[in-house]
């Protein structure tokens, strides 16, 4: 390691999905997105562990094995550290929950002695008893150990008040809020990146397709270069996924306007999407795309449109209003934390698919709004959701943690 020496080390961990999981997600990309910023902001970023913890049944037998693995895993980090000579000044784990806590950053914390921060938790009470129980106690012990919690999703933040309003001992609250923040990969008109360096952990696989162009697009995909073009970025899993795939076959049946949406992702679920638009030929897929493949794309695009229910964030209406294209979304969980509703796009009652339907067809039927809508899309993610901004943040939380430890450490 060259830089170890010279700059501050940050041990990183997302105990969910690691960011150099295979498979594209949400989760992978918002953890990759503050390795960058971490870096940009002039950490070293180790990756501590790539253990999932995650549990999807409530399965306690399976926590009680991850919680014995986790802490053999910690040991070994800290074997490998002090071979490696690296001792990290802070820990920074993203994205806790019931199903997924953290069970190795508090040990190595308290082993260390060092700063435990953590990026979007969220707390449910209601998780006390059950099957998740156990993964409900150890994200209370990351709580209460965390110096500093990041709090990106607004709904989240609601139940992290009431956490800390509960159990609080230290002089001050260690809840701080921030932007969702996108990487700022400058796009030319014709939908192709201006070159950008990335770092071996927060890149993405896949090469950059050639230049794209409308008529190249509508060829590969067989879309009408003549129609407006509408997009939707999902995978294709059961549960709430699966809910907003069915809500938009019902709002592609009340559409009257001409159009054509092209639907990107994939997963177990994809025989039963592909079903559920069966009839409709104005509906095209592509089946699952590269993140990059997918930013090269956005920019061909007049509309977003997603039900979104239950939806935690969705960093896609972040990456499509940064490619200058308007959203028409459910107005569910931390969407309208991303979405200017009425300026950059609209947000709709995520259940009543004729009201998306009818506010789809009003921009459509209505050229100038749609430009006017697509272009404070470029604007509002610039000014609110840079990397930068988010990165100068970072970088002050990081340094009063590791300036201010706290007792319980």
């Amino acid at each position: 390691m060259t830089d170890t020496n010279v700059k501050t080390g940050i041990a990183f961990y997302a105990p969910l999905k690691s960011p150099l999981h295979p498979i594209p997600s949400g989760d992978r990309k918002i953890a990759r997105l503050f390795i960058r910023a971490l870096e940009q902001g002039g950490y070293h970023v180790e990756l501590a562990s790539q253990l999932r913890t995650f549990d999807k049944r409530g399965d306690s037998h399976r926590q009680q094995r991850l919680i014995i693995i986790a802490k053999k895993e910690a040991t070994r980090i800290m074997r490998r550290w002090n071979k490696q000579g690296f001792r990290p000044h802070a820990w920074f784990s993203y994205h806790l929950y019931y199903k997924a806590p953290d069970l190795i950053g508090p040990i190595i914390c308290q082993a260390l002695h060092i700063p435990y921060i953590v990026a979007e938790a969220s707390w449910a009470e209601k998780r006390a008893k059950g099957g998740w129980a156990l993964y409900h106690q150890q994200v209370a012990t990351g709580l209460k150990l965390a110096s500093k919690v990041i709090c990106i999703n607004p709904r989240d933040k609601v139940a992290l008040v009431d956490f800390y309003s509960q159990r609080q001992k230290q002089s001050h609250s260690p809840l701080v809020s921030l932007n969702a923040f996108i990487d700022d990969l400058p796009v030319n008109h014709d939908g192709s990146y201006v070159n950008s360096e990335h770092s071996q952990v927060s890149k993405d696989s896949g090469e950059l397709t050639a230049t794209l162009t409308r008529e190249g697009i509508a060829a590969k995909y067989g879309l009408d270069s003549h129609l407006p073009w509408l997009i939707t970025i999902a995978m294709m899993r059961s549960g709430d996924k699966h809910h907003s795939y069915q809500q938009l076959s019902s709002v592609v049946n009340f559409l009257q306007q001409p159009h054509q949406l092209l639907i990107i992702g994939d997963g177990i679920m994809e025989a039963e999407v592909r079903t559920l638009f069966v009839r409709h030929r104005q509906v095209k897929f592509a089946g699952a795309l590269e993140n990059s493949q997918i930013r090269q794309l956005l920019p061909h695009f007049e509309l977003l449109v997603w039900p979104a229910i239950n939806e935690a964030l969705g960093m896609i209406f972040l990456e499509a209003q940064q490619a200058g294209v308007a959203v028409v979304a459910g107005d569910q969980g931390g969407v309208s934390s991303i979405v200017n509703n009425n300026v950059t796009g609209t947000l709709v009652d995520a259940y009543n698919a004729q009201e998306m339907s009818v506010t789809i067809d009003g921009l459509l039927k209505n050229n100038e709004k749609l430009k006017t809508m697509k272009h404070a899309a470029k604007q509002y993610v610039t000014q609110h959701h840079s990397i930068e901004a988010s990165a100068r943040q970072l970088n002050c939380v990081i340094q009063d943690a590791i300036s201010n430890p706290l007792d319980n450490i």
